[in-house]
């Protein structure tokens, strides 16, 4: 059974990369939620010692919560506990202020939709009920104050919250998004790519094929199918090993790479057996390609073995008048045989 190997340092980059994010985001909301939350203790007559409560909360508390996560073995299930433990200072604090309307309602809809971009639906059931939990208990405590007054320099401390966090967690939301759509691309680029030999996979360059029977006569009758087999390949393998034939693959098509043009695709189509479409306006381009093929990979040199010769096999069909990609396979195909029975190692083109 084979097993996936997790990149271990890449792991560590992408949880340190979260966490951070997560920090200055809470660092943020707490400094601006402590501007909002002291013009209201002030207001209410609280003692100082409360006020010097509500800037640990909002001071020390992120750096705090950063600290127990990067140092815990699992930092992600750590950081999630702790964005449902803000859930119950933010409860406790919209108690205290005796759920003064505007910096409350500022606070628990900013609190919420936070919670539910970082953790779905599963982290915001959990931050509900701790802001719940954490509401009730003071509330009850303190003797079920309230405080409903619109007192203007409140609304005034309370925009900043209002205005530069959302703005920020836009910034943030709008960085996962180019990252995740780049990292799509990634994999849509991998999906069709064989990863070893950086060049198209089978499923891609068949598709490819398709897409040339549906464009106009003038492209279309430019391409060329190309498929190139390496001579005794298997002998290789058998006399060199498995690792030595990867490796004279993976030169191989680094030769095909650098010798095509842009916008001819080279593929893998299976094992040993190499395919090209190649746009070309005459036989004789083509022919130069195949033959600048051949002579690159006769080229190729295996240290510590002076006798060691590769060789290929390389057939050619245009498109012509073929109606279908499968026609277009057993031409290429045909002439690919043709070579091989004329002795190997030479390119025939199919007429």
């Amino acid at each position: 059974m084979s097993k996936v190997i997790i990149d271990q340092s890449y792991k560590r980059k992408i949880h340190r990369s979260f966490l951070l994010r997560m920090f200055i985001m809470r660092q943020l909301g707490t400094s601006l939620c402590f501007l909002s939350i002291s013009s209201v203790l002030v207001e209410m007559n609280y003692p100082s010692w409360v006020l010097f409560l509500l800037g640990v909360n909002a001071l020390l508390w992120p750096s705090i919560a950063y600290f127990c996560s990067s140092n815990h073995p699992y930092p992600i299930k750590t950081e999630y506990r702790l964005l449902s433990l803000d859930g119950l200072a933010a409860g406790v604090w919209v108690a205290v202020m005796g759920l003064s309307p505007f910096p409350s309602l500022i606070i628990l809809a900013i609190l919420l939709a936070d919670r539910y971009a970082a953790g779905g639906l599963r982290l915001l059931k959990n931050v509900v009920i701790t802001l719940t939990l954490g509401f009730f208990v003071t509330w009850i405590i303190l003797g079920f104050p309230i405080n409903f007054k619109f007192q203007p320099h409140t609304v005034l401390m309370t925009l900043p919250l209002a205005t530069i966090y959302l703005l920020a967690l836009s910034v943030v939301l709008r960085q996962i998004f180019v990252t995740l759509e780049q990292k799509t691309k990634e994999l849509e680029q991998l999906a069709l790519t064989d990863t070893r030999l950086q060049i198209a996979n089978r499923r891609h360059f068949e598709s490819c094929i398709e897409e040339i029977f549906n464009q106009d006569n003038k492209k279309r009758h430019t391409a060329y199918l190309l498929i190139i087999d390496i001579d005794h390949f298997k002998r290789v393998n058998d006399n060199y090993g498995h690792e030595i034939g990867d490796a004279l693959l993976m030169t191989i098509s680094t030769i095909i790479r650098k010798t095509v043009n842009t916008h001819d695709i080279p593929a893998r189509f299976g094992g040993d057996e190499l395919a090209i479409i190649a746009f070309r306006n005459n036989v004789m381009d083509i022919k130069y390609l195949a033959e600048e093929i051949l002579k690159q990979i006769h080229l190729v040199k295996l240290e510590g073995h002076d006798s060691f010769y590769l060789s290929a096999s390389i057939g050619i069909a245009p498109v012509g008048d073929v109606a279908t990609s499968s026609e277009w396979f057993r031409k290429a195909d045909q002439a690919l045989y043709h070579v091989k029975r004329s002795g190997r190692n030479g390119i025939f083109i199919s007429q």
